[in-house]
């Protein structure tokens, strides 16, 4: 399995870059400052593309929780969600989420769930740079305790908008493709097929490059502007520079912790826990759940043993899907959080379980990469995945007696059926608020961050040129991370298109991606998850799971899946009711 353990460090690349000769010509500093133009176009665009994503695994944060002003609020002022209720606005989706989902309250009642977890991006932006589409998975699991449980799932076909220079939801057309109850043997489909219409060329390209987009566009659309000095100074192309640096360093961090949290999962799946503890930091912590906090690498190796030794023998099932992922990077780029969800689908012995958790992770950046500065999963539910969530309920494990952790857990709390909430590191993506939480709800203060370092601009004409073609590289390593991960999950959606019939689900779902990017940002190499569900007219559902290995490559400005690069290894198949057991 290829994992991705580099950090891009655009500034760092440039001071270590071979020196240009000086020249100091104004037809130099002139060219220096169209390429400069083009650099902040683009690097704003796949700022949008980040951004995007965070606003929709926001989305499916909020909703699980029942936090339904911050959820309504994610919406344009213009913008309206087409569920089956109808065409909403804004406030018509605050009205119906408080009254009829969450009865008149913010957060949910004992007993409920309503995980709503967005997946597979395809997201790609309109030439201008001002609106996006989106495609994405949606699984819901829906009911509660001592009531019903049942699935439902489909996709997302959403429009974007850059509302105030904030990025914001304009449409959100939900189209189902499944739902079914629980101890049903599988799901019903549904009886018409989603409107499938990606453009190929666009999937490997969600970028129109801003200099092409100006010929592009028609007379009357807004344009593509590239900033320019009238007269460019040394000085002022230096300074504006160096922010381009730092916002292009910014997204490489993002993708490198996105990454690293995305192949803990894999090394938790596989139980190799000398792998999973060597991504801590040396004074990292793991607490998870009520287990107590276990302190350093070598006690965080002792600690992911006393939840099961090493090596699952091929017997056992301990998939951790990683999904929802949303990082902040402080703004000093030295530390880092991330919020996701982790379901669980776990056989043991003769069990099967199903469980979903939350995960709030802190990172440092140490010397060129990153590592888990404390890591705290938040257990929802765990359940017998042959009863399902409406007919069981287990309790949290507590510490090991074997193998005790260094210190009691930081907090004291129940899990499904009561509900509890593990407080949002971010604040709104939109208005850029605290989160709204339920009435009552105690909210530990956050920590003080350290202030955003001002970037150190290049004194000369050499090493402002140096830093341009190290931050042309890296912005261009950030832009195919997106674009190969648009090509996994249209690889996903065709495949869905094409086992498609009225009598029977095939969803061929691609996560948890772990994207590893050459230097030169022309090819990558990607680690995704096959989660697969499927259920044949009239027979059993099943889930499947599997690790592809594929290569991508820029050919000619569009990403294109490699020749022999698209291997998959199917790691199990079991029946959808808990079947993983066996």
């Amino acid at each position: 399995m290829r994992i991705a353990r580099r950090t891009f460090a655009a500034l760092a690349i440039a001071l270590g870059c071979i020196g240009v000769t000086v020249r100091g010509a104004d037809g130099d500093l002139a060219a220096l400052q169209e390429r400069v133009g083009r650099l902040e176009a683009l690097t704003e665009r796949v700022e949008a593309l980040s951004a995007i994503k965070r606003l929709q695994h926001a989305y499916g944060h909020y909703s699980e929780l029942g936090l339904w002003h911050d959820f309504a609020d994610l919406f344009a002022d213009s913008g309206i969600g087409y569920y089956t209720q109808g065409a909403l606005d804004r406030e018509g989706i605050r009205s119906l989420f408080v009254k009829e989902v969450g009865g008149g309250r913010v957060g949910l009642v004992d007993g409920r769930i309503y995980p709503h977890i967005s997946m597979q991006p395809l997201v790609t932006l309109s030439p201008d740079g001002q609106s996006a589409r989106g495609r994405w998975h949606i699984m819901a699991m829906l009911g509660g305790f001592n009531t019903s449980a049942s699935w439902a799932g489909g996709v997302y076909e959403n429009q974007y908008i850059r509302e105030n220079g904030v990025w914001k939801m304009k449409e959100v057309r939900y189209v189902a493709q499944y739902s079914g109850r629980y101890d049903n043997p599988g799901w019903t489909p549904t009886k018409e097929k989603a409107p499938f219409d990606i453009n190929t060329s666009r999937a490997g390209n969600p970028i129109v490059d801003p200099a092409e987009a100006q010929v592009r566009l028609k007379p009357d659309t807004t344009q593509v502007r590239l900033k320019a000095d009238t007269t460019p100074t040394l000085a002022a192309l230096a300074k504006r520079m160096a922010d381009v640096a730092a916002r292009a360093e910014r997204l490489n961090d993002e993708i490198e912790v996105t990454n690293l949290q995305h192949a803990w999962g894999y090394y938790v799946d596989r139980r190799e826990w000398d792998e999973a503890a060597a991504l801590f930091a040396s004074d990292g912590t793991l607490e998870v759940g009520l287990q107590g906090v276990y302190v350093g690498k070598a006690s965080v190796r002792r600690g992911l043993t006393a939840a099961r030794p090493a090596g699952t023998g091929g017997k056992d099932i301990n998939d951790h899907v990683h999904l929802q992922t949303i990082v902040s990077i402080s703004p000093d780029g030295r530390t880092a959080r991330a919020r996701g969800t982790d379901l669980g689908l776990i056989g043991t012995g003769g069990q099967a379980f199903l469980t979903q958790s939350i995960y709030e992770n802190e990172f440092v950046k140490q010397g060129s990469g990153w590592k888990f500065k404390a890591m705290h999963i938040y257990p929802r539910f765990i359940v017998d995945a042959g009863k399902g969530w409406a007919k069981d309920a287990q309790p949290a494990p507590g510490p090991s007696r074997e193998l005790p952790p260094d210190r009691p857990s930081t907090e004291a709390y129940e899990v499904f059926p009561r509900f509890h909430l593990a407080p949002l590191h971010f604040d709104h993506p939109v208005t850029g608020k605290a989160p709204q939480y339920p009435e009552g709800m105690k909210v530990p203060a956050r920590p003080r961050e350290a202030a955003r370092e001002v970037p150190r601009a290049p004194t000369s004409m050499s090493a402002l040129e140096r830093l341009v073609a190290s931050t042309e590289r890296s912005v261009q390593r950030s832009k195919g991370y997106h674009a190969a991960e648009n090509l996994t999950s249209a690889y996903g959606y065709f495949a869905d298109d094409r086992e498609w019939r009225a009598d029977a689900v095939f969803l061929h779902q691609i996560v948890q991606p772990v994207i590893e990017v050459s230097d030169n940002g022309r090819t990558a190499a990607i680690t995704s998850r096959l989660f697969q569900l499927a259920s044949p007219a009239g027979g059993e559902g099943t889930f499947s799971s599997g690790v592809y290995e594929t290569t991508v490559a820029d050919e000619g400005g569009a990403w294109k899946l490699s020749s022999a690069g698209w291997k998959l290894a199917i790691r199990w198949t079991a029946p959808s009711r808990g079947g993983w057991r066996r």
